[in-house]
């Protein structure tokens, strides 16, 4: 049978890095081995779960380029694929009934207090707290009596005392647990709905799947779902428990370290590719080393095996700097592309005078400066200026030092007749440089000042080029004329 695996979110809150993460390995490793990937909504907290969540939550999925081969949209053989709609198909009721009539599970009317007492007293005692079990030694007849008298009853199941339950997880081998530590707990609330545990179990056994990629913080409730596929006399499948997302002082990721929801990340211009590379890498490396990796890269090279056991720590400041190497592999045409939702209308405006090839020459002429596509106003701008406002700007800096005068009057000379294009612009900076006998600093520096009031910005022979010779001429005598001599 082939594999099948998936991807469960809970719809009460907008889609964060961890979750997509997880998301990621389980697309990833469908891929790799040609599993199926299922998307199954676990929306079974009917008050907190928003149909605003579950859209960002597609969005996110979208955005990253995840497809789904199940799920609430595409459909499937093993529908529905939201648990509000298994809930009102009675699912989970009938599965519960099941447990009880086998003896497996039991109705229980402990009210919170008494709950609180036991817990209480375990505190206390300095030991964990289980569940006493009383509703367990409790006839049916007496249950059913204090039902009619008003008492809500939930129902639990009964975990066998004095037994181990051991799985080998794929990425942390074995781990065990003593069933004395769990206790009875509960399947379905007072409420009438499933609890997470025995939903989750009930649907990955009708769907079939056969592996299950989580986050650590779900160990603690494998146990309990292993014994309930057992229970329910399904097949128990293989667990993979992802190592944790940390913050840069290794505490868990949160919003206090910047995590935000994942469409933010999105709307702040980062590019989906380079998101997608740097999550497959919390966790998981290449066995090259290499991190710049498409995802054509990554899928054949992708191993559970490969992926850590220890946390992994998200860094901002290298998710920002790969960001910028995939921006510096874009073309002029996909550049231009990405960066269209970025350039304001303010700035659109002030290039309307450019061609659409200038436009797209223009975002390229500062592509080695962006690390996000939202930078692109900032470094465009010197386009976008008015002579008017060229000139405000250097009228309001500093005098010309002797060699900046020298500079910029070598310079005009040199490009007067020259040949209009980025690389003969090139040739005239250096040609300046060799004639000065200054440094390229010494160089560079002046002429960016003299041509665009700036102190960097784009490539320079990019820059004076689209700039047109007309304009520069204009420019570099304004600031000749203008700017005094430093005394």
């Amino acid at each position: 049978m082939t594999a099948r695996i998936r991807f469960a979110p809970s719809p009460t809150g907008n889609l964060h890095i961890g979750t997509l993460r997880t998301a990621l390995f389980n697309w990833i490793y469908s891929k790799a081995t040609g599993a199926t990937f299922v998307l199954r909504i676990e929306d079974t907290d009917l008050s907190r779960s928003q149909p605003v969540y579950e859209t960002n939550i597609m969005e996110g999925l979208e955005w990253l380029g995840l497809t789904v081969d199940e799920g609430p949209t595409q459909g499937g053989d093993y529908g529905p694929y939201r648990q509000s709609e298994r809930i009102a198909l009675g699912i989970y009721e009938r599965a519960a009934e099941t447990l009880l009539e086998k003896g497996l599970a039991y109705r229980c009317v402990c009210s919170e207090a008494e709950l609180d007492a036991e817990r209480a007293e375990a505190e206390a005692a300095k030991r964990p707290y289980v569940y006493s079990g009383k509703c367990r030694k409790r006839s049916a007849a007496e249950i059913d009596s204090l039902i009619a008298e008003g008492k809500s009853a939930t129902v639990k199941f009964h975990v066998p005392a004095g037994e181990s339950v051991a799985f080998d997880d794929i990425i942390r081998g074995e781990i065990a647990f003593d069933t004395g530590l769990i206790g009875d707990f509960v399947l379905v609330k007072s409420d009438g709905t499933p609890s997470y545990n025995f939903a989750v179990v009930v649907d990955d056994s009708m769907m079939a799947i056969t592996h299950v990629i989580r986050g650590e913080d779900h160990i603690s409730n494998t146990p309990k779902q292993i014994l309930l596929f057992e229970a329910l006399g399904a097949a128990v499948p293989r667990f993979a428990h992802l190592p944790m997302i940390l913050g840069p002082d290794k505490s868990k990721l949160s919003k206090r370290h910047g995590a935000t929801g994942v469409t933010e990340y999105r709307n702040q211009g980062y590019m989906a590719d380079a998101m997608f590379n740097y999550l497959t890498l919390l966790g998981w490396s290449s066995p090259s080393g290499t991190e710049i990796l498409s995802r054509e890269e990554i899928t054949p090279q992708f191993a559970l095996d490969r992926v850590s056991k220890s946390g992994a720590v998200f860094d901002i400041t290298k998710l920002n700097w790969m960001n910028g190497q995939y921006i510096r592999r874009q073309t002029p045409e996909s550049l231009w592309r990405l960066t269209q939702p970025f350039i304001s209308s303010e700035m659109t405006a002030r290039l309307s005078g450019y061609s659409d090839e200038q436009k797209q020459a223009i975002v390229m002429s500062v592509r080695d400066n962006l690390d996000l596509l939202t930078d692109i106003d900032r470094f465009i701008q010197v386009y976008g200026w008015t002579e008017s406002e060229f000139q405000d700007q250097i009228k309001s800096g500093q005098a010309l030092g002797t060699g900046d005068r020298t500079v910029l009057a070598a310079f005009r000379g040199a490009i007067e007749e020259i040949e209009w294009s980025p690389a003969t612009i090139d040739q005239a900076v250096l040609d300046v440089v060799t004639a000065t006998g200054l440094g390229k600093g010494k160089v560079f520096k002046p002429i960016r000042l003299g041509v665009s009031a700036a102190g960097s910005g784009p490539h320079l022979g990019d820059l004076i080029y689209l700039l047109g010779r007309e304009r520069v001429m204009g420019r570099l005598d304004f600031v000749l004329e203008t700017l005094g001599v430093k005394e």
